[in-house]
């Protein structure tokens, strides 16, 4: 199905999967509205993708940005909820303040913009929201604990937005994807998780394979529902 005419909300848009989305849906007709806290990225991007993008830069924490951009995002088809962040290390050397950070970007702002964005959509009665979780919503690995931890629960968010709002005529889908080559893991600095890196056996994902199941999923027909799309590098199984 083209997305032309359709009206589409991508956060975390600045870098990573989040930019190359809004370059593939771009692509695909959609118009779009990219946020992110990267002022300069985010111009880039509307300039490398013209009128069909507009930008709105800004902090999903921030309760009074996050409530603008969802009063901004009132008519939108389609939200792409991708903003997140990680840092991989030891769980016995995890600061607190680190796992709040990361359950604020990756469970509470998400589970805030979904919501509002939702509630718009059950007022119109369509709508579809799109989650980027990972692999490691459903595994737990050594230096990764808490990451899991946050992404564990918005899954499980996820599948409760799902289950409360098809009757309202609303498609959820949740994809989720193994390891990524974004600037994400720049934070990852422990010398266990550097090793852990160079002694992978596999190439990581690329964003734009990873855009390329999230214009999948938008495109699907009005009684196709993609519930959940699990992508592995080859040789990561």
């Amino acid at each position: 199905m083209s997305l032309a005419g359709r009206n589409v909300l991508v956060t975390g848009a600045s870098a990573g999967i989040g930019r190359a989305t809004v370059v593939a849906l771009a692509r695909a007709g959609a118009d779009i509205i990219a946020t992110g806290r990267r002022a300069a990225e985010l111009e880039a991007l509307r300039r490398q993708c013209g009128s069909s993008v507009e930008t709105l830069t800004g902090d999903l924490n921030d309760a009074p940005f996050a409530d603008e951009l969802v009063s901004r995002a009132r008519s939108v088809d389609i939200l792409v909820n991708n903003a997140g962040i990680l840092k991989y290390e030891p769980l016995m050397d995890v600061a607190y303040a680190e796992l709040e950070s990361m359950l604020r970007t990756n469970v509470l702002a998400s589970f805030r913009i979904m919501q509002g964005v939702a509630r718009h959509m059950v007022e119109r009665r369509r709508g579809h929201i799109i989650v980027m979780s990972s692999i490691a919503a459903r595994e737990v690995y050594q230096l990764a604990a808490t990451y899991c931890a946050t992404k564990h629960a918005l899954s499980s968010l996820t599948r409760s937005f799902r289950v409360e709002l098809q009757g309202h005529g609303i498609k959820v889908t949740e994809i989720a994807p193994g390891m990524v080559d974004t600037d994400i893991r720049a934070r990852s600095d422990h010398p266990r998780v550097l090793a852990a890196i160079q002694a992978r056996k596999f190439g990581p994902l690329t964003p734009d394979e990873v855009a390329e199941a999230v214009v999948y999923a938008a495109q699907a027909a009005p009684n196709c529902c993609p519930d959940l799309i699990e992508l592995r590098p080859q040789n990561a199984a």
